[in-house]
């Protein structure tokens, strides 16, 4: 399949990037999103995404104000301001004659500077320089530039910005412009086009989303604000819903099924997206359960989506699981997230399983809780906790492990609360 790449950012630093591609990959489409302004790049995001298969900005700034703003959910990259692109602006600089004992610079970091000035072998006076932050908008860097020029701090100042390096120009100040480079172009759509591939395997197949809310009943309101909150969260859900371009529909009572791809579904700003939303409903005494479901037809999809939220609905704070066939992962986002497997090919865990006479996705789930926390000792509490299961049945758990050898009684809890002290059992898988 043929790749479009959308190049985006100020006309003159696209123009470089178009001629780049042209030269080096002329079998790549690319479409041109023109945004002279840094604080403006989010404003083409949408079209792009809809359009592109990747994305391209011009430089950090480009692309940090875009994520600022918007949601990039393709493939993206960026083209530093480098070594290439400052040893050329140095080399204008000795050309043109102009006087350069001392300079200001933006956006390159203190490093690269550095490594340049001792490579070009150029000496000056003074050099000011403002590597690139995202705390400092673009007009910050322009009054930054002009007020050294102004003062007479500085002969000339260089800038990686386009807006800031016209802004000068239009007010008479001597200014280089930092350009993108052919060779960083080059280099930078190759391993942008290497995303784009493992992207489209990794999004390969359908992604279904069950939503489900819950409230409280110790926490009951009247008619009117419950309608008001869930309203508010459905608003919230729609947002999210056209973030990875899926599909909403109501199926049941407080349950909405959302149908996406797989690679949209699960990449990390979108889970960070459905985050707020969990932490949302919990300052509202809302609970949010939700599992995603990944499967090569729909059928599959919304059988491990079903699968994937009863787990969800276990936490009483909600959450939300994901299954891929026989593997979950979750609660997503949490510091406690997990990830283990429902069928169980490992001979080795097979055979302990056995010998323990407990599920062998019990001994998958434990294992990976261990994994996880580097913790080894549990009581029936903890053991309940991570395994979604009851008290007494972690109990029961525990004492398969030690009947079986597979674990050692390490003491008992030093407890004040009412009833007999819980064992502490050292677990050896």
């Amino acid at each position: 399949m043929k790749e479009t790449i959308a190049l985006i950012g100020p006309s003159d630093s696209v123009k470089v990037m178009q001629e780049s591609v042209k030269r080096f990959f002329p079998n790549i489409t690319f479409k041109t999103y023109i945004r002279e302004r840094t604080e403006d790049s989010h404003e083409v995001l949408e079209q792009s995404q809809s359009e592109c298969d990747g994305l391209l900005f011009s430089g950090i700034g480009v692309q940090e104000a875009a994520k600022a703003k918007g949601v990039v959910s393709k493939p993206y990259a960026q083209i530093e301001r480098g070594a290439y692109s400052l040893m050329r602006v140095f080399s204008e600089i000795q050309r043109s004659g102009l006087p350069f004992g001392r300079i200001s610079i933006d956006v390159v970091t203190h490093r690269v500077l550095r490594e340049v000035l001792r490579e070009f072998g150029m000496t000056f006076g003074k050099v000011h320089s403002m590597p690139f932050t995202v705390q400092h908008r673009e007009q910050e860097y322009l009054e930054w530039h002009r007020t050294l020029l102004e003062s007479g701090e500085v002969d000339l100042a260089i800038s990686g910005f386009g807006s800031v390096y016209q802004e000068l120009m239009e007010l008479g100040h001597p200014v280089f412009r930092m350009l993108p480079s052919a060779l960083q172009v080059r280099e930078t759509v190759t391993h942008l086009l290497g995303d784009i591939a493992a992207h489209d395997l990794r999004s390969a197949g359908i992604a279904i989303q069950i939503v489900n809310l819950h409230r409280s009943e110790e926490h009951a309101v009247n008619q009117y604000d419950r309608m008001k909150d869930e309203g508010r969260f459905f608003l919230e859900l729609l947002d999210y819903v056209r973030a990875i371009q899926g599909s909403l529909f109501n199926i049941g009572k407080r349950e909405y099924a959302i149908f996406s791809t797989r690679g949209v579904i699960e990449s990390p700003v979108h889970l960070d997206m459905f985050s707020r939303l969990l932490d949302w409903g919990r300052a509202n005494n809302i609970r949010i359960s939700s599992g995603i479901g990944i499967g090569s037809t729909a059928f599959e999809a919304e059988k491990s989506a079903q699968k994937a939220l009863s787990h969800g609905r276990r936490l009483p704070q909600g959450g939300v699981f994901l299954v891929h066939g026989d593997h979950i992962h979750g609660p997503l986002g949490d510091r406690d997230e997990l990830h283990y497997r429902t069928r169980i090919e490992d001979s080795t865990l097979l055979r302990i399983a056995g010998e323990i006479g407990i599920s062998p996705s019990y001994v998958d789930r434990i294992r990976a809780i261990m994994d996880k926390t580097g913790k080894n000792i549990f009581d029936s509490g903890d053991l309940a906790a991570c395994l979604g299961i009851g008290e007494r049945s972690a109990r029961r758990v525990l004492k398969k492990f030690l009947d079986s050898g597979h674990a050692t009684l390490v003491g008992k809890e030093n407890s004040h609360q009412v009833g007999r002290p819980k064992n502490l059992v050292r677990i050896t898988i």
